[in-house]
């Protein structure tokens, strides 16, 4: 069976009672997922509507051997495979709506602002049962003169759903869809970004989890390693 003695004194699986809800599984879910599976979650909802195709395998956190299966199909063995303890999966091959259903943590994982407007409503509908709600958003600044990256930006929201001043900040990033800066084809996913935004996202459940202060929003520039804007 998996030993988690050498985490006990960061995080004891004892305290992840809560079920997350993963939607998106490509270069933000997928990498997440597979981290809180392996700090302890045992209770998984994922939704995802795409198939695992061979530009993802480079960037997100699915074998090549995943190529053609749905997102969630590859998604659930990489969390049955990652541990031998006892994990129930619930596993949806369809976009999330706004009226489906909500509970436990919540992370976006999704590349649209239509998607996570979607999921916003979804998540006041049902807020009395979403203690905590995570987006997790990731860009690249690129310099078409010059023909390079100017910047890898990693955003993170970690927010109380019934809290009026989480609400607040939310809403204020909550931009239509043509306002959001299209990526350039090649500058659009690299493998490390996925870790670095599953780290910040675990970390702040972590935290949470142990009644520790979170960052309800925080911008990091993974080109530079600069933290540009954090907010309690």
């Amino acid at each position: 069976m998996a030993d988690f003695l050498r985490q006990l004194d960061i995080i004891d699986p004892k305290k992840l009672v809560y079920p997350v809800t993963c939607i998106g599984l490509g270069g933000i879910g997928s990498f997440t997922a597979a981290a809180l599976r392996k700090i302890g979650f045992q209770k998984f909802i994922l939704y995802d509507g795409d198939v695992v195709e061979a530009h993802n395998i480079p960037s997100q956190n699915f074998p090549w051997e995943s190529e053609g299966s749905t997102k969630v199909s590859a998604t659930e063995k990489v969390l049955r495979e990652s541990l031998d303890s006892e994990v129930e999966i619930t596993a949806y091959d369809r976009r999330f709506t706004e009226n489906d259903h909500l509970e436990g943590i919540v992370v976006a994982g999704v590349d649209s602002m239509s998607s996570r407007q979607a999921i916003w409503k979804a998540v006041q509908n049902n807020r009395a049962l979403v203690p905590l709600f995570l987006d997790g958003r990731i860009g690249v600044e690129w310099d078409e003169k010059e023909r390079k990256v100017k910047g890898e930006w990693i955003e993170v929201f970690s927010l109380n759903p019934s809290s009026f001043s989480d609400i607040e900040l939310y809403e204020s990033h909550l931009f239509p869809e043509e306002e959001a800066a299209a990526l350039h084809c090649t500058a659009q996913a690299v493998i490390y970004i996925g870790y670095f935004i599953a780290a910040f996202i675990s970390s702040s459940i972590r935290k949470w989890a142990c009644g520790e202060e979170i960052h309800r929003y925080l911008l990091y520039d993974a080109l530079t390693s600069d933290i540009i804007s954090a907010i309690k």
